[in-house]
C-alpha cells in the first residue's frame, strides 16, 4: 500500500508540470523543453573556454578541425567530473546533431548539397551547454557545397549529362538496347542517369537561375520523372513499344507547351 502511495505521488508530480504548461503558448513550451533538454552551463573560472572550427578540403571529404583554448576533450571523463574546462564538442549541422567531437579532427563523410551551417558547441562531461555571460560558447561557419560556381555546375551537369550516354557503361547499354530495337532514350536507367546528373548538380543553384531558368529546369525534370515511370512500365510489360513511344512524344513536346505558357504568362505581367 506504501509502495501504491508513493507510485501516484511520483506520478503526480510528474504530471503536474506538464498540466501547468497547458495554459502557456507554443513558444514557452518549446523553450521549456529545449532548455530541459539542453540544460546549461555558466563558467565561472577567470581562464573562459572558447572554440574555433574550420573545414579543410582533403580530396573528395571535408575535415573538420576544431581548436579548443582553456578547455580539455576528455572522452575517459563521460558523464564524470561536471566542470567548465573538460568535456566535448558537439557538432550541428544545419541544427541538426550529427556527433561528438573528442579529437582536433574529425572527417566529415556527407554534407549535404547547398548552404550549410557547421557549428560546434562546448559541452561538459555531464552533456550541459557551456555559456559566458549567459551566452552559448561556440563557433560556426557558412560553407557552400559543392563549391563551384553556378556556371561552373551548369558545365559539370552537360559533361554528366552526356556521359550518361558514352561512358563505356553508357555504350554499353546502348549497344543492348539497340540489340532489341530499342534507342538509348528509351529506357529508364538512362533517363534516370540525366535526370540525377541536373538535379544532383544544379538544385543547389535556384535561387541564382532566372525566371525562365528555373521554369525550363523544372518542367525538364518533371518530365523526365514521368519519362522514367512510363519506361518503367513498359520494361515491366505493362504497356507495349507502340504505346510507351506515343505517350512519351507526348511528354516531350509538353516540355515546349509549357514553356510557351510560361513566357506568355510572364510578358503579360
Amino acid at each position: 500500500m506504501i509502495f501504491v502511495k508513493r507510485f501516484f505521488l511520483v506520478l503526480l508530480l510528474i504530471i503536474l508540470p506538464i498540466n501547468s504548461m497547458a495554459h502557456k503558448s507554443q513558444e514557452e513550451r518549446i523553450k521549456f523543453w529545449k532548455e530541459y533538454y539542453n540544460p546549461k552551463l555558466e563558467v565561472t573560472q577567470p581562464a573562459v573556454p572558447s572554440v574555433k572550427i574550420n573545414l579543410n578540403k582533403i580530396g573528395p571529404f571535408f575535415q573538420l578541425q576544431t581548436n579548443v583554448d582553456n578547455f580539455k576533450l576528455t572522452p575517459d571523463q563521460d558523464m564524470k567530473n561536471d566542470n567548465t574546462w573538460t568535456g566535448y564538442g558537439k557538432l550541428f549541422i544545419n541544427g541538426k546533431f550529427i556527433t561528438r567531437i573528442y579529437n582536433k579532427y574529425l572527417f566529415l563523410k556527407s554534407i549535404p548539397i547547398g548552404e550549410n551551417e557547421i557549428k560546434v558547441i562546448l559541452s561538459s562531461n555531464m552533456d550541459a551547454d557551456l555559456t559566458y555571460r549567459n551566452e552559448i560558447i561556440s563557433d560556426s561557419m557558412i560553407i557552400r557545397f559543392p563549391e563551384y560556381n553556378f556556371a561552373e555546375a551548369r558545365s559539370k551537369a552537360y559533361g554528366l549529362y552526356i556521359q550518361c550516354e558514352f561512358s563505356d557503361n553508357g555504350q554499353q547499354d546502348k549497344n543492348k538496347l539497340a540489340n532489341k530495337g530499342l534507342k538509348v532514350s528509351e529506357s529508364s536507367k538512362f533517363l534516370q542517369c540525366r535526370h540525377d546528373s541536373q538535379k544532383n548538380t544544379l538544385d543547389s543553384f535556384k535561387k541564382e537561375m532566372s525566371k525562365i531558368q528555373l521554369a525550363h529546369y523544372e518542367i525538364t525534370l518533371d518530365a523526365f520523372q514521368k519519362r522514367i515511370k512510363l519506361w518503367k512500365s513498359f520494361e515491366n510489360s505493362e504497356i507495349d513499344i507502340s504505346d510507351a513511344r506515343k505517350k512519351n512524344t507526348l511528354i516531350e513536346n509538353n516540355i515546349d507547351i509549357q514553356m510557351q505558357e510560361k513566357i506568355s504568362r510572364g510578358s503579360k505581367k
